[in-house]
């Protein structure tokens, strides 16, 4: 029973919520269930192999793009790579949320929230797309068009901001579990 309450409400909404954040942004059609399945079985797969450790989350972001660029071949391209790290970003902040219970009804309450608050993002679904075309075309370098930002610069900007989100998710870490152990 465990394992089932775990499948439906933890495992396939994150499935969901990355392929739609996907789906959206780099405006794919077709091969949905096929992208789905793939993705629900890679997920529960790594989950098996390392549940909820770091190599879990850098073993599915590599085997998602993997199945994305399996699936969409020349629709995809490494600057995906970001997207699925800033979607997972959003999703190990919302787990912090969990963190804050400290019995049985409050994880409950805490849980639906971060639930919640994970498809909140799809209200501006249709800015997803707009904002992706936009980052892919300061993303590649165009030596014939003058741009605002060049794209060195927002490749350096991305890795430095991921780099600040991994730096913050460490603090946060540190902060609840010093408040658990305490």
């Amino acid at each position: 029973m465990y394992y089932l309450i775990s499948i439906i409400f933890g495992l396939i909404p994150e499935v969901l919520y990355f392929i739609l954040t996907i789906s959206y942004a780099k405006n794919l059609k077709g091969k949905k269930i096929k992208l789905f399945l793939l993705t629900l079985t890679t997920y529960f797969c790594c989950m098996m192999i390392v549940q909820y450790q770091l190599i879990f989350y850098v073993l599915f972001m590599i085997l998602f793009y993997i199945i994305l660029k399996l699936l969409y071949k020349k629709k995809v391209q490494i600057v995906d790579m970001f997207l699925i790290i800033y979607a997972s970003s959003y999703l190990t902040l919302l787990s912090f949320l969990v963190c804050l219970a400290h019995d049985m009804q409050t994880y409950l309450i805490c849980y639906v929230i971060n639930r919640i608050l994970l498809f909140i993002p799809f209200i501006f679904r249709h800015k997803f797309n707009t904002i992706y075309k936009k980052y892919y075309s300061f993303w590649n370098r165009d030596y014939n068009n003058k741009k605002a930002i060049k794209s060195i610069t927002l490749r350096n900007v991305s890795l430095i901001l991921i780099n600040i989100i991994i730096f913050a998710m460490n603090i946060i870490c540190i902060y609840v579990l010093n408040n658990i152990i305490k």
